[in-house]
C-alpha cells in the first residue's frame, strides 16, 4: 500500500453516508453492502474515508467506482486507515 500513497486510484464499494444529504461529499466506501448482516463488525481495511468536493450523488443500494489520491491515514483516533481525496465518481 506505501507505494499506491499519493497516486491516483479507483476504489470499487458501497457508499456509507455520514449524512442525510443526496449529494455526498464526505462518506465511507465499503466493501460490501451497508446493512449486510455477515459483515456486522467492520475491520479498518474494508473500508476507505472518501473526500468528493464536487459531492457524489447516492445511487441506492449499487455499488461504484470512486477514483482519487489515495492517502495513508495510519490509525487515526477514529480508525481510519486509509483516506481517498479529491475523489470522483467514475
Amino acid at each position: 500500500m506505501k507505494s499506491l500513497a499519493g497516486k491516483q486510484i479507483k476504489v470499487a464499494g458501497w457508499i456509507m453516508p455520514l449524512d442525510k444529504a443526496a449529494n455526498q461529499k464526505r462518506f465511507v466506501l465499503l466493501a460490501y453492502p451497508p446493512g449486510c448482516p455477515f459483515h456486522v463488525h467492520t475491520m479498518p481495511n474494508q473500508f476507505i474515508e472518501v473526500m468528493a468536493p464536487a459531492g457524489v450523488q447516492l445511487n441506492g443500494s449499487d455499488p461504484m467506482v470512486i477514483a482519487g489520491t489515495l492517502q495513508l491515514a495510519g490509525q487515526d483516533e477514529s480508525g481510519i486507515l486509509y483516506r481517498l481525496v479529491n475523489a470522483k465518481k467514475v
